[in-house]
């Protein structure tokens, strides 16, 4: 993968994938920042509020949290903050040089989940023009789909979220390496480039160009299609 994320506008993505589109021009004004005195008033992000306040984390304990604990005894609930999802974590792999944990996140806008394994999660020194050298965390591989040693936690995790969400589908790591034009959502860093996932989640971690992506990034796309779409997206996998 190019260490640069590819750029799609909206009118491309709904081409391609007219729901998830129609989605995101549900919930945010495409061309305004958080600058503009009416991105706020937008009746999406007013609705987007209106969702984020009345998530209740009882969403994670009294189902699907309480069901993963019957296998996975060393998971918690992770969402933090005015984040348009639900997020948990399962910590399967805990050493001295690093840790290894599946990830999962369910949409509050749409009916759209995700999971990732988050592989060998350690501490790196690096240089900083301004602080100079300090310690930030660093991923060594995102696995994205069910492959190798994570296949049986992974589809174990995404079982219980079909389940448990009638009609929810999954969106494969692609979404992670799109950047939509002139999006702008109102939960992450000023300036921050906004991939068509992070629309729907706010995650751990994002792609760069140290990590590999091990797994298919186009797992279960087909799903996404619906009528007239030409599912054009990128069509490629890694290992």
């Amino acid at each position: 993968m190019n260490d640069k994320f590819l750029n799609i506008s909206i009118d491309d993505l709904s081409d391609s994938f007219s729901e998830i589109s129609n989605c995101i021009k549900k919930y945010y004004p495409i061309g305004l920042t958080r600058e503009d005195e009416n991105y706020f008033s937008y009746s999406g992000i007013v609705a987007l509020n209106e969702i984020i306040k009345k998530n209740d984390e009882k969403e994670w304990n009294i189902g699907l949290l309480e069901k993963l604990k019957l296998d996975f005894h060393d998971i918690s609930e992770t969402t933090a903050g005015l984040v348009p999802n639900f997020s948990g974590v399962i910590k399967l792999n805990n050493t001295f040089e690093g840790r290894t944990e599946l990830h999962f996140y369910k949409s509050l806008i749409g009916n759209y989940f995700t999971i990732e394994v988050l592989e060998n999660i350690h501490l790196k020194e690096i240089s900083h023009p301004v602080f100079g050298k300090r310690k930030t965390w660093a991923i060594e591989n995102i696995v994205v789909s069910p492959v190798g040693e994570y296949e049986e936690v992974f589809l174990k995790v995404y079982q219980s979220i079909v389940e448990k969400y009638k009609g929810v589908k999954f969106l494969p790591y692609i979404f992670d390496l799109y950047n939509i034009n002139n999006l702008d959502v109102p939960y992450k860093s000023n300036n921050e480039v906004v991939t068509i996932a992070g629309a729907f989640f706010q995650k751990f971690s994002s792609y760069e160009k140290s990590i590999t992506i091990i797994g298919d990034i186009n797992y279960q796309i087909d799903r996404l299609k619906k009528d007239g779409d030409n599912g054009k997206l990128a069509q490629t996998s890694h290992s």
